[in-house]
């Protein structure tokens, strides 16, 4: 038990190191807080010759935290309510739309190339945010780090992407960019265009959460019906 809070605390320290770090070189994509802390974690462990199944039992009760994470995120739908009333069927046409490109392409990738299939799992969930990965995961007995850590890089590789293409492909317009980044980068891409736009930044998190939610729903369908 006192193993488990130091390493908790361990973990909780340095995620407000690498926030405060991030914050010192003006919050680009490549220094996501959650990326940061997980390489360090990562290097620490390989260190010390740590085995990674004894860091996941110490950790445990931040895993537990997920759980609250996910119900809290129903705020963000909350504080959009009279979006998705007016432009509610278009917002969601655009997300399954994405959200069904992601899943299928990363899938159909992971065969086209002989993955096995715990990577093709993981591989699934790379565009929907942590809360919801870790749930999917531990529903479908699925590789929950291993899910966690393709989620948190895609999101940095679509935050530092993202932008970019929508600027070559001259796509303007604010809320197509904010669904965009919001489905394909989930929170990290989200945080970053906040600090931009605060609007945009508000339908990306709409767009990353109901994202999430539909993952949750159809992703342990379909990986059962596999099974």
């Amino acid at each position: 038990m006192i193993v488990s809070a130091g390493v908790c605390a361990a973990v909780l320290l340095g995620f407000a190191g690498a926030r405060w770090l991030s914050g010192r070189l003006g919050h680009p994509p490549w220094a996501s807080p959650v990326l940061m802390t997980a390489l360090a974690a990562a290097a620490v462990l390989a260190a010390a010759n740590v085995p990674l199944v004894q860091f996941d039992a110490a950790t445990r009760p931040l895993r537990w935290l997920l759980g609250p994470a996910v119900v809290a995120l129903a705020l963000v739908i909350e504080g959009n309510r009279q979006l998705l009333r007016r432009r509610g069927a278009a917002i969601l046409l655009a997300v399954t739309g994405g959200a069904a490109v992601g899943f299928g392409s990363a899938v159909g990738m992971a065969r086209l190339l002989g993955l096995d299939s715990v990577l093709a799992q993981a591989l699934s969930t790379k565009t929907v945010t942590a809360p919801f990965v870790v749930a999917i995961m531990t529903a479908t007995g699925g590789p929950i780090g291993l899910a966690a850590a393709l989620s948190v890089l895609t999101g940095v590789i679509g935050a530092l992407l993202v932008p970019w293409l929508f600027d070559r492909l001259r796509i303007g317009d604010e809320s197509a960019r904010a669904l965009g980044l919001g489905v394909s980068s989930h929170i990290v891409g989200t945080e970053w265009l906040t600090r931009r736009n605060p609007r945009a930044g508000g339908l990306a998190a709409l767009a990353f959460v109901l994202t999430g939610l539909l993952a949750a729903l159809v992703v342990p369908l379909i990986w059962g019906s596999v099974g």
